[in-house]
């Protein structure tokens, strides 16, 4: 039997910067998420435009915690 992820990756697109480590951002499918970025993770600067490879919850697709600039 398959086991179901619990997390899922994918790249979005910044929109908005809000504060150094949060951000609105775009899914591939045009939906609008929350974006941050981990106190322990190692800091990246966010720039609209940018595209970042993020990490979302199967359960909460409306924010996603934001890995590394693409």
């Amino acid at each position: 039997m398959m086991e179901i992820p619990d997390k899922i990756e994918t790249v979005v697109t910044i929109r908005e910067v809000i504060s150094p480590s949060t951000c609105h951002a775009a899914l591939p499918n045009g939906k609008i998420i929350f974006g941050f970025v981990s106190k322990k993770a190692e800091a990246f600067p966010l720039r609209e435009g940018g595209r970042v490879l993020t990490q979302m919850d199967v359960a909460d697709f409306s924010r996603g915690e934001m890995l590394e600039a693409l």
